[in-house]
């Protein structure tokens, strides 16, 4: 085993403080490797936010955008394509800057673009190794369009190792770059006790959503579903947390149904009120066009909240392997619509297997298997085991 490995990790989201909702995650994995003993400093941009924590070892580079993810920028307006071409240039140049100085051992790339471009880019010019962790976006939607495509396969196939945040993901990235994928699970720990309460109406059925406000997470869906739901029974709410895009389109919808009353948009929250919705909730829902595993669904699972999801990514497999809740085709209202009568009618337990997902929906296994993959770390008796093939396989 090395002495004091020290570790770069590369991404566009890092969080700015303690309730900053982009990629938390990010930070549990970050202090998971400082916890194995390994030196950890991350390069990631900085964005005008509300507030900004103290971070050792955090390097915020200067590039000239605001507010809005490098992601999400709009390449058909000038000035976010101005921003995008100094997020790259900037990007790259303190990039370099700072490895020259820090001469760590290996890059982590989250994800593939823009960050496993920098970590590309630094192994040319460095000759310093990289991984790259995926996320959907990576491969379900961004190689998908055939420019950027090119540019992932080089990423993927120039990277020492490669990771993905889910199963079905991890098979699509190895199609795309005929090099082996591991998975490697995003998950953010909640905290398990928390003082704050909501006082959600226990009277009636408290279905919650969390997450961005887009269209391709399936917020009007949900909303129409919903609608069909009210007509037959009374004694429902939606509570709608996050933030995004999507609001105005959403209001407009809940207006023309007349759900006002009947569907709470919340907003961006801090993580105690996060805790506190999906202890009080009686399920969250997920209907997304196009996940993976995304983070809301580890942390319904930690509250031990049931989930209605739609059958993308690995959620429709985990939930009905692991009976956690009810899964519906993608982009159906009536189905979407039955699954939520029923779910009030049953009044199941869903919660008895979240025990063994959770085993591999797990922060510190993801630390140990990157360590253990590229170096060969031997992980202590106590530390968290991979799970039986079997547990995890879609055809065991």
């Amino acid at each position: 085993m090395l002495s004091s490995p020290k570790i770069c990790l590369i991404t566009n989201r890092y969080p700015a403080h303690p309730d900053d909702v982009a990629s938390p995650f990010v930070k549990d994995f970050h202090l998971g490797l400082k916890k194995k003993g390994v030196e950890v400093f991350v390069f990631t941009p900085y964005y005008e936010t509300e507030k900004i924590s103290p971070d050792e070892n955090v390097i915020r580079f200067k590039w000239a955008g605001g507010e809005k993810v490098v992601g999400a920028l709009n390449l058909f307006n000038p000035k976010e394509t101005f921003q995008l071409f100094s997020f790259l240039k900037n990007g790259k140049r303190q990039l370099l800057e700072r490895l020259e100085e820090i001469k760590p051992d290996s890059c982590l790339a989250l994800w593939a673009l823009p960050s496993g471009w920098f970590a590309y880019l630094a192994k040319k010019k460095l000759g310093i190794p990289y991984s790259v962790w995926c996320l959907g976006s990576d491969i379900y939607v961004w190689a998908k369009k055939p420019f950027l495509r090119g540019i992932i396969k080089k990423v993927l196939k120039e990277a020492d190792f490669l990771f993905a945040d889910g199963f079905d993901l991890k098979e699509k990235v190895e199609e795309l770059c005929g090099k082996k994928c591991i998975f490697l699970p995003s998950m953010r720990k909640l905290p398990r006790t928390i003082d704050q309460t909501i006082g959600l109406d226990k009277s009636k059925t408290n279905f919650l959503y969390l997450g961005r406000w887009e269209k391709k997470k399936g917020l009007d869906e949900l909303i129409k579903a919903f609608a069909l739901v009210k007509k037959e029974m009374a004694q429902i709410n939606l509570h709608i947390l996050g933030w995004g895009d999507y609001e105005r389109g959403m209001r407009k919808l809940i207006n023309q149904l007349e759900l006002k009353e009947d569907i709470k948009i919340v907003g961006k929250v801090s993580t105690s009120l996060v805790v506190a919705y999906l202890k009080e909730s009686d399920c969250l829902m997920i209907p997304s066009k196009g996940d993976s595993i995304p983070l809301v669904f580890s942390e319904a699972l930690q509250m031990r909240t049931p989930l209605i999801v739609t059958d993308v990514g690995d959620m429709g497999h985990l939930v009905k392997k692991f009976d956690l809740g009810k899964v519906v085709p993608c982009e159906d209202v009536q189905k979407l619509a039955c699954a939520m009568k029923e779910f009030i009618k049953e009044r199941k337990d869903y919660s008895k297997s979240i025990p063994e997902v959770l085993k591999f929906l797990n922060i510190e296994k993801a630390v140990g298997d990157y360590l253990e993959t590229i170096w060969r770390y031997d992980r202590p008796p106590s530390a968290v085991g991979r799970p039986p093939q079997e547990i995890i396989a879609k055809n065991p």
